[in-house]
């Protein structure tokens, strides 16, 4: 066993002291000068010896527990940092795993509709024309309205895919926008007027209200062309009879505002996080009855997000509903046709 040589000394110096205390009291060497002279320097040394000893040990007990304490400290931090990248990890992978359960429900959806609306103008022209084939009609106005029937029909049916295969192209870009200057007010006048005559059904006024005659933006006229038309046969569309459909045009610093609003039967809270969704319908039976393809105001949004922009609405049952979108201001002096 490897001896301390502190301890060692200690010991020795402590039996020393004690034989040479011991022997000053003999009476040959009882108060002899170097037995006591001895005596009192060694036990003197002995203390210091023994307290340098207890000091040199509390250190090394001090510098231990710190170690210890450190480590204890050092892994307690790490175990804490461990933990909480386990439960980062956790909810990541939570989060992942509900956006891909919300996806696979969403692409249900989608395949349900897709083939609900393609199955029904098919299953009626199919009815049509198996009724002209199968039987000898002689009246010439029923033939007449069931080839009409099926024009439609076959035009809905058009209209379906062609609006899917718009939608598939915007959402792998492949559509490139075409920006340029042009005027705002020039394009929702001409769409106004193409829409007469079917607001003219219910009696729907179409209103324009613009601040200044001209109002220049910078976009794709061609796909703008195509979002003012679907916001304003949905308002005329769920319009109420004698109503009215407004759009309006505002200045808002670089930027301007475009609003179509009507006084309709107007949207339920619960349907709004949804209305931009490929074929989602507030009321499926309605919806197919007015001819719309489910499609229009996920074009509209795809269309304003080549833009940079979004459609926002805001809709009260009962009251109406208003769409809104931003588009920058050209520049001045812009030229456009």
């Amino acid at each position: 066993m490897k001896k301390d040589p502190i301890i060692f000394a200690t010991v020795c110096t402590l039996l020393i002291a004690g034989i040479t205390y011991a022997l000053s009291f003999v009476p040959p060497l009882q108060f002899h000068p170097s037995a006591t002279l001895f005596a009192s320097i060694a036990v003197p040394c002995f203390a210091a010896i023994l307290i340098t000893y207890r000091i040199g040990i509390s250190r090394k007990l001090n510098k231990i527990m710190g170690i210890v304490t450190g480590n204890a400290e050092a892994k307690g931090t790490s175990l804490n940092g461990l933990r909480k990248e386990t439960e980062k990890l956790l909810r990541e992978r939570k989060e992942e795993l509900e956006k891909i359960q919300k996806l696979e429900r969403h692409r249900r959806e989608f395949l349900g509709n897709i083939s609900h609306e393609l199955k029904t103008p098919l299953f009626h022209i199919q009815g049509y024309i198996s009724t002209l084939a199968e039987n000898n009609i002689e009246d010439p106005e029923l033939v007449k309205r069931y080839l009409e029937r099926t024009g439609e029909s076959i035009e809905r049916l058009i209209r379906i895919l062609e609006d899917l295969d718009t939608i598939s192209q915007l959402e792998t870009e492949e559509m490139k926008s075409d920006m340029e200057p042009f005027d705002m007010v020039e394009l929702c006048r001409e769409v106004l007027a193409s829409e007469e005559s079917n607001a003219s059904k219910k009696n729907i006024a179409l209103i324009l209200m613009n601040e200044y005659e001209k109002m220049a933006v910078m976009g794709d006229r061609f796909r703008i062309r195509q979002v003012l038309p679907n916001l304003v046969v949905n308002s005329i569309r769920y319009g109420k009879k004698d109503g009215e459909t407004r759009i309006r045009l505002k200045n808002e610093g670089d930027m301007i505002l475009t609003e179509v609003a009507d006084n309709g039967i107007g949207i339920a809270p619960d349907h709004l996080p949804r209305l931009f969704e490929r074929f989602y319908r507030v009321d499926k039976g309605r919806s197919r009855q007015h001819g719309g393809t489910g499609l229009g105001l996920s074009i509209v949004k795809h269309i304003l997000e080549t833009h940079h922009q979004a459609i926002r609405v805001m809709s009260t049952e009962g009251v109406g509903s208003v769409f809104s979108f931003h588009l920058k201001k050209a520049p001045r002096h812009s030229s456009f046709s």
